[in-house]
């Protein structure tokens, strides 16, 4: 099935609440202020004209976007820009929070995040998601990772990334643990 946004419904997690597995969500351009989680669901999310035009906003209110229940790579995240997020409880993953799960990250920007612990841009822990073709940049921490935070046994796998100007207290760019 295919569900749009705005469209059918006017947010992107309002779309993610609808969908079932192999469903997609077609994120049509602009700016979307919220906060959105996958809630285990195997479904893609794309953007119709790419990160460039189709933005998430984080709003300060959290991490942009949250895989915490077990997603794998059927669980898709395509063409966004995740920006002005803060974290997970303000601490870790300002634009994406990860733990335990491994989905598909694809032509994304993770741009202009911050935390005060660690992973401005990424935050990971048990995780092992693909990313591809995504831009991590302008993100910070107080303490480490202003880009990306890799624990507990984390292995990304990364092609075509480019990492440049985070910043944190150590670690800018990345930090494995």
């Amino acid at each position: 099935i295919l569900i749009n946004v705005p469209g059918d419904y006017s947010t992107i997690q309002g779309a993610i609440d609808a969908a079932t597995d192999s469903d997609t969500v077609l994120v049509q351009p602009g700016t979307y202020t919220e906060n959105i989680n996958f809630n285990g669901k195997s479904i893609l999310i794309i953007s119709s004209g790419g990160s460039d035009v189709t933005i998430i906003d984080g709003n300060q209110s959290g991490s942009v976007v949250t895989f915490t229940s077990g997603e794998d790579e059927n669980s898709r995240l395509e063409g966004f820009t995740l920006t002005n997020g803060s974290g997970n409880s303000a601490t870790e993953g300002g634009g994406i929070y990860c733990t335990g799960s491994s989905p598909s990250i694809v032509h994304c920007q993770i741009i202009g995040n911050s935390v005060t612990t660690s992973g401005g841009g990424i935050y990971l822990s048990g995780s092992s998601p693909k990313i591809d073709r995504c831009t991590i940049s302008g993100n910070t921490s107080a303490a480490s990772s202003g880009g990306l935070r890799l624990d507990n046994s984390s292995s990304p796998v990364m092609t075509q990334c480019v990492v440049t100007g985070n910043d944190a207290q150590y670690g800018g760019g990345m930090s494995i643990y």
